[in-house]
């Protein structure tokens, strides 16, 4: 399939996933998102020599610069009915909701909400902050964008993993309210107390390096007197202090395993930087230019994990890497299998949804 028929296909099934963008927002959205699919990183000089258009390279990269300053071009219009058509045909018994927050050089903070997949993360939603940590009021805004596109909890058992920086008791409660479950980092400091015991801070449970204790039945804080909770002490061999998570559901081994879900963001956000789309040296000025392009890889984010399912489903993995070898991840598979397929003339699937 040539390039020209490939554009032509992205453009055909982004017109039907997003009924609110106008042509013109679709068919920019497709070429940014070809682009990214094939280059090397997020440059616009780079992008712009893969835009299947005719036009000068300098013609070329001010059409993508007035796209990323399109404001029309909106995750509500042009990514969340993309999210919504992700979780219509999501088949799984279980949803892991990752949020996270990595930071673009010492200028910005990318806060992310994601699904664990397969040891990556699909990206549901996200919001491009000043340089530090978040507060609770702008992670709950960002679970209220993706909630309604959620499939419905009693199907589907769905639970927020996150580090400290999520461990607002107002977060837990959002996450009550809407029957899902959570795992959530703590600070050693904070205080709890259980069967009618006096507060201690979280450093007061004693467990020996390289071991891990749980803790049923507790109240956190004493500003909420939020619970009960259940909590997990994990002091691993090579940290320096012990990890501390509060979760809803009973602390044991199980729920330890469910909670290395939360790790599957970093490398998704790898993927997007050094080892990926290299974002941080974008050289994009402009928050708002930086919110578009950040929104045209999260859609090539989710084609290219749909491309690595596919790949993998129909045995055509070997193609890529050793038999007895799993060194790829779903993302790279995509990406790998959509290079090797414009020399070979292979098939690309097009598509924006994931199985189990």
């Amino acid at each position: 399939m040539n390039y020209q028929q490939l554009y032509s296909r992205l453009t055909g099934e982004l017109s039907a996933r997003l009924p609110n963008a106008s042509k013109p927002q679709v068919r920019n959205q497709a070429l940014v998102t070809l682009s990214l699919a094939y280059s090397p990183n997020c440059h616009l000089p780079t992008l712009a020599m893969l835009l299947p258009v005719p036009g000068q390279r300098e013609n070329l990269i001010q059409r993508i610069r007035r796209w990323l300053d399109n404001q029309a071009v909106t995750q509500h219009r042009c990514y969340m009915p993309l999210v919504r058509h992700l979780f219509a045909h999501w088949a799984g018994v279980e949803l892991g909701l990752v949020m996270d927050r990595t930071d673009i050089e010492a200028r910005w903070s990318l806060l992310m909400l994601a699904a664990a997949f397969r040891h990556r993360a699909l990206p549901l939603a996200w919001r491009l902050l000043p340089f530090g940590a978040t507060d609770a009021e702008t992670q709950i805004a960002l679970l209220e964008q993706v909630q309604p596109c959620l499939p419905d909890p009693e199907r589907v058992q769905t639970t927020l993993f996150g580090d400290c920086e999520f461990r607002a008791v107002d977060v837990q409660q959002y996450c009550q309210a809407h029957h899902w479950h959570w795992q959530l980092g703590l600070k050693s400091d904070i205080l709890f107390h259980q069967d009618g015991s006096d507060w201690q801070p979280l450093h007061a449970i004693v467990v020996p390096r390289g071991e891990r204790r749980c803790v049923q039945n507790v109240i956190l804080t004493k500003q909420h007197a939020f619970g009960p909770v259940n909590l997990m002490a994990d002091w691993t061999r090579d940290e320096d202090t012990p990890r501390y998570v509060v979760l809803d559901q009973p602390a044991d081994r199980h729920a330890w395993r469910r909670g290395r879900k939360r790790f599957w963001i970093e490398p998704s956000f790898r993927d997007w930087k050094s080892y990926g789309f290299d974002l941080e040296d974008s050289k994009l000025v402009y928050p708002e230019r930086l919110e578009t392009l950040l929104l045209a890889m999260a859609t090539t984010t989710l084609w290219m994990v749909h491309v690595g399912q596919w790949v993998t489903e129909t045995g055509r993995r070997p193609l890529l890497e050793a038999p007895h070898k799993r060194d790829y991840s779903i993302f790279r598979l995509g990406r790998d299998y959509a290079f090797r397929s414009q020399v070979m003339d292979w098939p690309l699937p097009i598509g924006f949804t994931v199985s189990y």
